[in-house]
């Protein structure tokens, strides 16, 4: 979110944390908060949090601002916040300002991977995409070194065993006449699934590129470039990652 709204200050200390809306009120009335250097007991006063400075027992107070952004990902990248090793990884991709905010990788893809990574400082939107138990989908194009069998189609769709444990179905759609380039939607991200499963046929992975991710598409971004998500995108994702949350198991 670029901009918040304006709000009544009792709101705004609430959605910093400082406490319930009652015991913030009560803060108020202690004349505990300032408002640009003023001290405000009007529970009513209506505040900017994008240029008025608010301050408690004279400490300043901020609702923190959570960034949304999406990076195609190119080949070659590790997925990692740093590497010590001097190799080439995905923070590098993304502007300081954001990494100050503390934005971090959603989930990973692995090196040779590219494709759709999220990344934002929302800690709560990150586990619920990433926890198994939520089953977020995942989209992928493949492209296979050698035309995919009906037969192997329909065992993959299926689910298979990897170190002893079957995978969801999941879901194969061709895109060509070939049968070599392909869409797989999975709802798990077992580290190097789907290489693993493709080679469990004999079949080896030319290029996989994730294109999906829970309602967030790639779209046509460059390989390499970023973008943050616009306001209603962000509130559809928390919306989405909500619902989630509260759907029994």
């Amino acid at each position: 979110m670029h901009t918040m709204e304006k709000m009544r200050i009792n709101r705004f200390l609430a959605h910093a944390g400082m406490g319930s809306r009652r015991k913030v009120e009560e803060f108020i009335r202690k004349g505990f908060v300032r408002v640009n250097g003023n001290v405000v007991k009007d529970l009513s006063k209506v505040v900017d949090p994008n240029v008025d400075v608010i301050e408690f027992k004279n400490k300043r107070v901020a609702i923190k601002r959570y960034y949304y952004l999406v990076l195609n990902k190119p080949k070659g990248y590790l997925t990692t916040v740093s590497d010590n090793y001097g190799r080439k990884h995905v923070m590098q991709l993304i502007p300081e300002q954001y990494k100050k905010a503390g934005v971090v990788p959603v989930g990973r893809l692995d090196k040779d991977t590219e494709g759709l990574l999220l990344f934002t400082n929302d800690g709560d939107v990150a586990y619920i995409l990433t926890h198994p138990k939520f089953g977020v989908s995942k989209e992928y194009i493949v492209e296979l070194d050698k035309p995919l069998a009906d037969r192997d189609k329909k065992k993959i769709e299926g689910g298979v065993c990897i170190e002893k444990l079957r995978t969801n179905p999941a879901e194969i759609r061709m895109l060509d006449q070939t049968n070599r380039r392909l869409i797989i939607k999975i709802t798990e991200g077992k580290k190097r699934q789907i290489r693993i499963t493709f080679g469990l046929f004999s079949y080896k992975i030319k290029k996989l590129k994730r294109i999906g991710f829970g309602p967030l598409k790639l779209g046509n971004l460059h390989s390499g470039s970023y973008r943050v998500l616009k306001d209603r995108e962000a509130q559809h994702l928390k919306k989405f990652t909500r619902a989630l949350f509260c759907t029994p198991e």
